[in-house]
């Protein structure tokens, strides 16, 4: 995995040394999370938009060669001194800043400290994606609201922490990434910075936490060093890294006895061209396909030191059976392998068709809203409709207490999910599905011919709709509506789900 490249749409000419100036904020575009990051070279600065996950290969004031960011160049002078960082002596300094060849509006936020008779200038970005966050699950949940509960539930006993993983936890089941997820876990300093950080940047767009860690932090970074002041370009190793167990156990859907089976497989997927995977794989933030590939190429380059290791466990329930064969009734997903992938933990449209069904089809929900994906699934198979792409969340916590946001039972979160329905004429239709609970809740279709910010609509839909007590009332429908935005309510059948899927199909037609 090491040997491969990651690339990304690169405007600058090939063999020519670019220079990485700034790194800006995050920022929801088009359901997912984005960010600019601005290339400069003869004198020329571009903005290229890349998905958030792709945040730990890029480090400022490094050079960059043919869209290739697994691998840069330090500038000149720049050496790697180890530095400890000690709680009392950090303060937090953010300041206005014009980025070079740009006229975009910026934020310059870091950490200054001494250590060593110098004074140490320390990028925020740096601190998120090195210490907090290195690696894309992380880095995605940093932006979340209390989103660890959906993804495992843990248990602790004498010497030993248990994580229970939901089937929505995929791909980070590796020993490495376990350790930085129990670390962040069971340091409760780490831990409190860390969930702070969702909570501000939901409120004010805008990224920042005080520097709140009980414990010194020892890292090796790359550093440039200017009039008695070293300024972090990259750490490439955090040290010091304590987990207070020795044991540690983990449990997966997918985590099974497997056995072999001369049962026929229900379904493969083919390459219609075949790819050296080493030559690697190109980044495109206008799709899905994420995977743990990414994470691992990038792991290669940041290193991560513990003062113990702790034994992990893999827990295993049930069985599965490993089918190599393929009959008459294998059915076959064909497509082109053209090695192009996303860094996105979701939003976008997935390349491959078997791949949509698989995404809908592993969605895990409870009672009214698996109803729902089912009936997603039916309509799915219709002519009519090209893709679909759907997800689920609770809704968003309000300022105050706010009944609807849990079910009767006053514990229970209240659940929804939100359908991206793509069908073959090229339209798209946002499918909006609350826990009813008895209530007369309709289902909300959303379109609109004109590019909108979905992620922004849906989250002001469910807000109003937690405001209003589980009513979509006509103020917040109207405001939506002044976007050029088309709203039709369809309301909730019981002759069936193929029946509901045939309402729903009319509905989009």
């Amino acid at each position: 995995m090491s040997a491969q490249q990651v690339k990304i749409k690169w405007p600058f000419g090939k063999d020519e040394k670019v220079k990485l100036i700034w790194i800006g904020d995050p920022f929801r575009y088009d359901n997912k999370i984005m960010l600019h990051a601005y290339f400069r070279a003869r004198g020329v600065t571009m903005k290229i938009l890349l998905d958030w996950g792709t945040l730990p290969c890029l480090a400022v004031q490094h050079y960059y060669s043919d869209g290739v960011i697994t691998t840069s160049q330090p500038p000149q002078g720049a050496k790697e001194v180890d530095i400890t960082i000690y709680p009392n002596r950090v303060h937090y300094y953010e300041k206005p800043w014009k980025i070079q060849g740009s006229y975009d509006p910026a934020t310059s936020r870091s950490f200054i400290f001494s250590f060593d008779s110098k004074q140490v200038i320390l990028p925020f970005i740096e601190v998120l994606r090195s210490i907090l966050a290195p690696n894309g699950f992380l880095l995605y949940r940093l932006l979340e609201s209390n989103s660890f509960p959906q993804f495992f539930t843990e248990t602790y006993e004498t010497n030993r922490i248990h994580l229970s993983f939901s089937s929505l936890y995929e791909k980070y089941t590796k020993t490495t990434f376990i350790y930085q997820l129990v670390w962040l876990l069971t340091n409760r300093d780490l831990r409190q910075v860390y969930e702070s950080i969702a909570f501000t940047w939901l409120q004010e767009q805008s990224l920042k936490f005080e520097w709140n860690f009980t414990q010194p932090i020892i890292v090796t970074a790359r550093v440039k060093e200017d009039n008695n002041t070293w300024t972090v370009l990259q750490i490439v190793n955090v040290k010091n890294k304590h987990i207070p167990y020795e044991n540690i156990s983990i449990s997966h859907p997918e985590i099974q006895h497997s056995e072999k089976s001369k049962e026929a497989k229900k379904y493969t997927y083919r390459s219609l061209n075949k790819n050296d995977d080493e030559e690697g794989f190109t980044l495109d933030e206008q799709v899905d396909g994420s995977t743990e590939d990414f994470d691992l190429v990038q792991m290669n380059q940041l290193k991560h030191e513990y003062t113990s290791v702790p034994i992990v466990k893999r827990l295993k329930r049930g069985s599965s059976k490993q089918r190599l064969e393929e009959d008459e009734n294998t059915k076959r997903y064909y497509g082109e392998n053209n090695s192009i992938h996303s860094t996105a933990d979701s939003g976008g449209q997935q390349l491959a068709r078997g791949l949509e069904h698989q995404m809908l089809h592993e969605i895990k929900a409870q009672g009214e809203l698996q109803e729902f994906i089912n009936v997603l699934k039916v309509l799915e198979q219709y002519p009519e409709i090209k893709a679909i792409r759907a997800f689920t969340d609770v809704l968003p916590e309000v300022l105050g207490e706010r009944k609807f946001t849990k079910l009767s039972d006053g514990i229970a979160k209240r659940r929804y999910v939100i359908a991206e329905v793509y069908v073959v004429h090229g339209s798209r239709f946002n499918i909006i599905e609350v826990e009813r609970e008895t209530r007369s809740l309709s289902t909300l279709i959303l379109y609109s011919p004109s590019k909108q910010d979905w992620s922004t609509i849906y989250h002001n839909l469910l807000i109003n709709l937690v405001n209003a007590s589980g009513a979509w009332s006509r103020k917040s429908l109207k405001t939506i509506e002044t976007r050029g935005i088309k709203i039709v309510k369809c309301k909730h059948s019981r002759k069936g789900i193929r029946h509901r899927s045939n309402m729903l199909l009319n509905k989009l037609m």
